[in-house]
């Protein structure tokens, strides 16, 4: 029965094929379960695609689960392509597929825009090679492709690349230069992450597991220290009693900051080092932190006081926004907000939140809502002291 679905769809897309032969076809598509047999038809329409100098080319072969069950990945003919018809690629979506050594005389993609791999089986200097070949890319996503080695991209600089994609990647390392990316996301376990020259980057998303908070705050610091939006989520996280990030850079350009923290029990007394980042902000003008935590976090009593906090040489002056969300009227939590409002005079809008909203941030259309006047009722009357006349205060 497989045998035979896999014979209908061959033949039906040799039928098509054939009815738009000596035609331009700008785009071909193929989304079909990867198995041998397909291997020579699957050659046969990228010489179709190629003959008519499409432009947009996209193989997606992935099995819907259980990966490892389906074998080998269908191999890239490299040497299929052409100069001609390679030079009017502009979008290459590829998708179990294996990427071995192309051929000395393979020129790269010298037009190539975007460019989509996904459970692509590749080595690291297979895949810089490519990459460093695609020398006007300007998107890049990169999904399960397992290098167990360095993702590096510098010896020929993306210039044009403006948004790079990496999730869910077994590499060890990250380094790119990319002097005109404005958006960068990554979702995996915490690596060291340099993105060189990348000046104009407007947004950083990132969902770090198995971090510690203020390694992976000095990590990005080092790493991307021009960031304008960051979101910073960490899983399976701990945090350091320290008030400072072993680090003499600030984040200069940043203005807007989302963390989102599982406070797991053993960390409870230690929420208010997340100051420890804020040191490193002094521009920032909208700061949101999304709380996660049990239930033992209501009302813990643990951890320090901001009379400990060492003493800021420069407040947070840009400050207008704070939100805060998960508020369980635990000592550090309230120690931080009444840190932040001190410390910013600029302050305009201050919203608590009983609710735990940390996927909202990710998710807006998913609320939890939960209410708790008592939590609520420990910062009322000490914010309304300290706020500014003219702010606004949102306990929810």
């Amino acid at each position: 029965m497989k045998h035979q679905h896999t014979q209908m769809f061959i033949d039906r897309v040799n039928a098509v094929l054939g009815k738009h032969c000596g035609r331009v076809v700008d785009q071909l598509e193929i989304k079909f379960i990867f198995e041998s047999k397909l291997v020579d038809h699957l050659n046969n329409w990228i010489r179709f695609a190629m003959s008519t100098h499409a432009k947009n080319l996209a193989f997606d072969l992935a099995p819907p689960s259980n990966l490892l069950k389906y074998g080998d990945h269908y191999r890239f003919p490299f040497e299929l392509l052409d100069n001609k018809s390679i030079s009017c690629l502009a979008c290459l979506q590829l998708s179990f597929v294996c990427f071995k050594p192309p051929p000395a005389d393979f020129i790269g993609f010298p037009n190539l825009r975007k460019l989509d791999l996904h459970v692509v089986k590749t080595t690291r200097q297979d895949l810089e090679s490519i990459l460093c070949s695609c020398i006007t890319l300007e998107w890049l996503s990169i999904v399960r492709c397992h290098l167990k080695d360095e993702m590096k991209v510098v010896l020929q600089p993306l210039s044009q690349l403006q948004y790079l994609k990496i999730m869910h990647c077994e590499v060890t390392k990250i380094e790119f230069d990319a002097a005109n990316l404005s958006t960068f996301v990554y979702d995996g376990p915490y690596i060291p992450i340099t993105l060189h020259h990348a000046t104009k980057l407007e947004n950083a998303k990132f969902w770090f597991r198995g971090a510690v908070f203020q390694r992976a705050a000095t990590s990005l610091l080092n790493g991307l220290p021009d960031v304008q939006n960051l979101t910073l989520q960490l899983g399976m996280q701990r945090l350091e009693s320290r008030w400072t990030l072993n680090s003499p850079r600030v984040f200069s350009h940043l203005r807007h900051v989302q963390i989102l923290l599982v406070i797991h029990h053993e960390d409870s007394d230690k929420i208010l080092y997340l100051v420890s980042f804020l040191r490193v902000s002094p521009f920032i003008e909208k700061l949101e932190v999304h709380f996660r935590g049990l239930y033992t976090m209501w009302f813990a009593t643990d951890g320090p006081s901001r009379q400990e906090i060492p003493l800021l040489e420069d407040k947070y002056v840009n400050l207008k926004d704070m939100h805060v969300t998960g508020f369980k009227g635990a000592r550090g939590q309230a120690e931080f907000i009444m840190h932040v409002v001190e410390n910013a005079p600029a302050i305009q809008v201050v919203t608590v939140d009983t609710a735990q909203r940390l996927t909202d941030a990710l998710d807006p259309g998913e609320p939890t809502p939960r209410v708790d006047s008592a939590a609520l009722d420990m910062v009322r009357g000490p914010l309304l002291k300290r706020l500014p006349p003219n702010a606004k205060l949102s306990l929810i």
